[in-house]
Formats: C-alpha cells, sequence, structure tokens
C-alpha cells in the first residue's frame, strides 16, 4: 500500500514531493476580479471598516492611488490550491491534519478596485520534522502563487507553509491539555472590550522623518472569537465551505478528506475552527481554534492603521505560535526596529505581534512599509 489514512510515511512523503515545483492545473479560482462588493466584504470579514476600503470619495481625495483598496490577504482567493470542491493538498497524506505554521506575502503595489487578477500557484517545499506536538513525525509543506494584474504586471507573491500532523498521535500526546479552560466572560468585559472597539485610531498621515526606532504602532483588538466570526471570515476565502452537490462530489474525489459528523455525514475538517467537542475529540486541544491567515490579517491591520493613508505594506512574513481558541480575546501591536531608504523609498521595519488575553504571543511577524516623505508631501 502506497500510503495509509492519517498516518504520515515514507511512501506518502515520496508521492507528495513528486508534486514540488507543479501547480493544480484544471481548478477555478475563488475569485479572479476586485470589485467593490469584494473589498466590502473582506473588510467585514477581518473587522476593518477603514476608508481606504470602503469610501470612494475619500479615496478619491486622500490617497497616493485614488481608488479603493483591498485589504493585502486577498491575494489568497486569486490562486487553486485551495479551490473550492478541491483537496487543496496533494495526494500522498490522506487524512493527515493540516495547520497553518507561517505565511509570507510581498505586496508590489495595493491591490485596487477594478483589477483583474491571475496566479501561478505551486507547492515549493517538503520538509520533514521532528515534533513535540504529536511526538513523532510532522511535514511542513510550503506553497507559493505570483500574482499578475490585467497588464501582466507582477504585483504580488505569497507563500504559506503548513504543519502535517497525525489526528491521533495529536490527540493521544495532548500537549496543549494543561492549558485553562475556554475563556468566559462576564457583562462588565463585554463592556471594556466595547469600550476598546469605540476608541481605536487609525492615522491618516504618518511622515518618514517623525519617526523613530522603538516607536510602539498601537493596537488594535479582536475578539472574543466566535464561531460565528470564524464563518464569516473562512466563507469570503471559500477554503472547504462546502455542501450538497459540491461536498458529493468532493467525498468521491477525496473520501479520506472527510470526517463524520455525530450524525454519520461526511465533512471536511473545516469544522476544528467552530466546533469545540469536534477539535477536542480530533485533536485533543480545548477547543476550536482560528486560522493563521486570520490572525495574519489582524497584524495587517495594526500596521495599516499606523502608516498613514499614502503608505504601502510592502511585506509581511509571519510564523503563528500558539493556538488562538474560541472565546480568546487578541491584540495585535508592533513596533519600530529600523528606518532605511530602498531605491529612493522611505522605508521603515517593524516588529509585529498578537498577544491574548493570557498574555501569549500567538503569532509574530516582520513587516515593512513604504512612508509618506515630508519631501514629498
Amino acid at each position: 500500500m502506497a500510503y495509509e489514512h492519517g498516518k504520515i510515511t515514507n511512501e506518502g512523503i515520496a508521492k507528495v514531493r513528486e508534486r514540488i515545483g507543479k501547480g493544480f492545473e484544471g481548478r477555478q479560482p475563488w475569485r479572479t476580479e476586485v470589485g467593490r462588493d469584494t473589498i466590502w466584504h473582506l473588510a467585514h470579514a477581518i473587522g476593518d471598516l477603514s476608508p481606504l476600503y470602503t469610501d470612494r470619495d475619500y479615496v478619491e481625495s486622500n490617497t497616493r492611488w485614488g481608488k479603493l483598496q483591498c485589504p493585502g490577504v486577498v491575494l489568497r482567493c486569486f490562486d487553486t490550491l485551495s479551490a473550492p470542491g478541491s483537496a487543496g493538498l496533494p495526494e500522498g497524506l490522506p487524512g493527515v491534519h493540516s495547520i497553518w505554521s507561517g505565511s509570507h506575502y510581498e505586496w508590489y503595489r495595493p491591490v485596487l478596485e477594478g483589477d483583474r487578477i491571475r496566479s501561478e500557484s505551486y507547492l515549493k517545499d517538503v520538509v520533514e520534522k521532528a515534533s513535540k506536538f504529536t511526538d513523532g513525525r510532522t511535514v511542513y509543506m510550503t506553497y507559493e502563487a505570483v500574482y499578475y494584474d490585467q497588464t501582466n504586471a507582477c504585483i504580488g507573491k505569497r507563500s504559506d507553509t503548513y504543519m502535517r500532523a497525525d489526528r491521533n498521535k495529536t490527540r493521544e500526546k495532548g500537549v496543549y491539555k494543561e492549558i485553562e479552560p475556554l475563556a468566559q466572560w462576564t457583562p462588565a468585559d463585554i463592556d471594556r472590550f466595547q469600550e476598546q472597539y469605540r476608541n481605536e485610531k487609525r492615522t491618516t498621515q504618518r511622515l518618514w522623518e517623525d519617526v523613530s526606532v522603538g516607536d510602539d504602532i498601537g493596537r488594535v483588538i479582536k475578539g472574543p472569537l466566535t464561531p460565528t466570526a470564524e464563518i464569516a471570515f473562512e466563507s469570503f476565502f471559500g477554503m472547504y465551505l462546502v455542501g450538497n452537490v459540491v461536498a458529493s462530489r468532493l467525498l468521491d474525489k477525496h473520501p479520506m478528506l472527510m470526517v463524520p459528523n455525530e450524525q454519520g455525514v461526511p465533512e471536511p475538517p473545516q469544522r476544528v475552527h467552530w466546533d469545540n467537542k469536534f477539535t477536542q475529540d480530533t485533536l485533543g486541544l480545548p477547543g476550536a481554534y482560528d486560522l493563521g491567515l486570520e490572525r495574519l490579517s489582524w497584524m495587517c491591520h495594526a500596521v495599516t492603521n499606523w502608516m498613514g493613508d499614502k503608505g504601502h505594506l510592502a511585506f509581511i512574513d509571519a510564523r503563528y505560535k500558539r493556538f488562538n481558541y474560541l472565546g480568546d480575546v487578541t491584540w495585535g501591536g508592533g513596533k519600530v526596529v529600523e528606518k532605511f531608504v530602498r531605491d529612493g523609498k522611505k522605508m521603515v521595519k517593524l516588529d509585529v505581534h498578537t498577544i491574548n488575553h493570557r498574555d501569549e504571543v500567538t503569532a509574530t511577524a516582520t513587516a515593512e512599509v513604504e512612508l509618506e516623505s515630508r519631501a514629498a508631501s
């Protein structure tokens, strides 16, 4: 037998490695154009209602590009790695769980209303490592995509790395069993969070000359995380949110992807992001958890709130450290660690992070931002 359901084998790893450098022909990307509704829906899915994404009159008068911008993580929608109705991952490790471990995004310009985007996406690398998470073998798979606009200009690139883990070993190992119970909040707590949301601030102008190493970029609050919020975020990207004939065809093509629910109906494993009992039973974790991409979008939100309306987030490289469970409250923030000039552009490097109500850092990132200069303003 070439590979076994739910287990990492030499044969399975070899099968996956055969796909390095190869794309995913025949799949339809979830999106092909950046419309006003696309931008509006993603802004609401992330919880970033900046006028850069929501107010045409504002951007025409106050930005370098004069068009609505779209949060940069939208690029994920324009490639075929996880096209709806597909298994997302290459064959070879059926039933082996996948957990986001890191992301790298580059934007050569903002994604703008009216863009028509195509991509070239492929498996870039496969690395095997030992892991305390399973007390056994894990495989890290990195996918890369390059994006082009309607003029065939390259506008960005991303890579995402996933840790593949044996669900049974993960449940048996129970690395996170000792975590405190899932969060519980009082009405007074909710009032406190509401006040933080009301007081969120964004900067309209940030000049490079006024920035100093060590500056704090401020914080954005996210949560308490709910199943509703998870589904709102994931539905924007398609992911495995399928039903009816689409789910039936996915089951025909990839039966080992699916996990029967409590009523015996096979479902994709996406339920680990909103179903506490399913996640506890399947992975031995305290409860359901978010996507790495979601924390990436929150760190980007903290940066774009700080950089001003004529700034440009050019690069972010993120590492996902801990799970963000249902009920958790998260704050995104960071600080300036370097100023420099590259190709005549005034750049700033930031250390960015997300931290939860337990004071645990759940993600870290390095970001680079091009800022407006006093000489040009």
